[in-house]
Parts: C-alpha cells; structure tokens; sequence
C-alpha cells in the first residue's frame, strides 16, 4: 500500500512538474516576443517621453503626440516598423514546421470544397465532403 501511495504521489508530482514547465515555456516565449519592444509609434513615444516626476498627464501626453508633425513622428514610426519585424521574427521561429498532410491540404482543399458547393449549397456540408474527398485522396496516394 506504501509503495502504491509512493507511486501515485511521484506520478502527482510529475504532472505538476509538467504542466509547470509548459507554463514556463509559455511565458519564457511572451518575453521573448516582448523582447522586439513597442510595435507602435504611439507606445514609443510614451515610452521615451516617460520622465520620473512628470507632471504631464495622460491626456495631455495624447495631445502632445498628435501635434507632432509627420517628420517629429517619423523615427517613432520607423523604430516601431523594425520592432514590427523582430515580432514577426521571433514569432516564426516558434512556430512547427507544417506537416505533409497540412501541406497537402493546403494545396488540396479549395478545389474540393469548390467542387463539394456546386453540389450542395450548405456550406456545412460541403465542408465535410470536401474533408473526407482530400483525406480519401491523402491516403491514396
């Protein structure tokens, strides 16, 4: 019976262990996302102009932004397209590599589901059989 107890709490203790790491994993990869910074001129400029002791409101800070000319906002705009791209980057290198069959559906299915409507006008349906005709070709091939 004790080795039984041992066993389930070793087993407990171990999911716990795994689903901790998933979340850990999850947030290491928001900060890694977070890590390319502000993404938009606005969020920039709040940023740089974020001086300890301000005694600048929010909405005056608001209004500050939009008096800026397009030539005053166009670094912000600029540094938030390259931060744009580092996201992007970093968000493709998480990503899986797409699987043989997601490719083949890809490929596949618009002319399935093309072919599947002119049968049938519920899109539901049409749905469905376009599914089962690209698996069925998957798998003969």
């Amino acid at each position: 019976a004790k080795a039984k107890a041992a066993k389930q709490a070793a087993a407990l203790k171990a999911k716990k262990q795994a689903v901790a790491a998933k979340k850990q994993a999850v947030r290491a990869k928001k900060a890694a996302i977070k890590s390319s910074g502000a993404v938009s001129p606005f969020t920039l400029y709040m940023q740089k102009t974020a001086q300890k002791g301000s005694k600048m409101d929010l909405k005056a800070k608001i209004q500050a932004f939009k008096a800026l000319s397009d030539a005053q906002k166009k670094p912000f705009v600029t540094e938030a397209k390259k931060n744009l791209a580092k996201r992007h980057e970093i968000r493709a290198s998480y990503k899986k590599a797409p699987t043989k069959y997601a490719l083949f559906v890809k490929k596949n299915f618009a002319a399935a589901y093309k072919a599947a409507l002119k049968t049938t006008s519920d899109k539901k349906q049409a749905f469905k059989v376009a599914t089962q005709a690209v698996s069925k070709k998957y798998k003969s091939q």
